[in-house]
C-alpha cells in the first residue's frame, strides 16, 4: 500500500510541475544567413555616415568623444566638444560588435572571433589599424534574436561563416 500511495503522490507532484514548464512551438526548419569570414574581415570595419541610434549598447567615453555600442551593428561616434549639443560624427559597422574600449586614441572592438582596433585619435579620418583574428571564442547564435533562438534551425554550416540572422 505505500508503495501505491508513493506512486500517486509523485504522480500528483509531476503533473503540477508540468504546467510551469516552457513549450516552445516550432514553426518548421528554419534556415540561417550567413556571412561568410572573408566577407566580414575585408568590408569590415566600414566607416559610415552617422545615424539614429536603434538600440543603445555600451556607451565609452574618451576625451570629448562618445562611442556608442550598438550590439552587434557597431559604434556610433559622437562629437562631445560642446556639452549642450553633441553632434554625431560617425558610424563604425562592424558586424558582431558588442564591447568596446579605448586607450591612447585607439580604439578596440569585438568583431565575433576578431578583435579590430581602429585609430580614433581624429575623428574626422578614423583609420584600421589591425586586425587580430581567432581571439575570441565564437557564439554562433549571438546575433539572433532571443524570438529567433527559440525557433528550429536546421542544417548548421560553420563552414559558411558566421550566422547573422534566419530566413524568414
Amino acid at each position: 500500500m505505500n508503495k501505491f500511495k508513493l506512486i500517486l503522490f509523485s504522480s500528483v507532484i509531476a503533473s503540477l510541475f508540468s504546467g510551469c514548464i516552457d513549450r516552445v512551438e516550432y514553426d518548421g526548419c528554419h534556415e540561417l544567413k550567413y556571412i561568410s569570414f572573408d566577407k566580414l574581415r575585408k568590408n569590415y570595419p566600414a566607416i559610415k555616415a552617422p545615424r539614429e541610434i536603434d538600440k543603445a549598447g555600451k556607451i565609452y567615453v574618451y576625451k570629448n568623444i562618445i562611442f556608442v555600442n550598438e550590439k552587434n551593428k557597431g559604434i556610433h561616434v559622437v562629437d562631445n566638444t560642446v556639452k549642450e549639443t553633441p553632434i554625431r560624427k560617425k558610424f563604425i559597422e562592424i558586424p558582431g560588435n558588442i564591447d568596446i574600449a579605448v586607450k591612447g586614441g585607439y580604439l578596440y572592438a569585438d568583431s565575433y572571433t576578431d578583435l579590430v582596433i581602429l585609430d580614433v585619435r581624429d575623428i574626422e579620418n578614423i583609420k584600421v589599424v589591425n586586425r587580430k583574428e581567432k581571439v575570441f571564442p565564437y557564439d554562433m547564435f549571438q546575433s539572433l534574436t532571443k524570438e529567433e533562438q527559440k525557433k528550429y534551425i536546421c542544417n548548421v554550416e560553420p563552414e559558411k561563416g558566421v550566422v547573422v540572422g534566419i530566413e524568414k
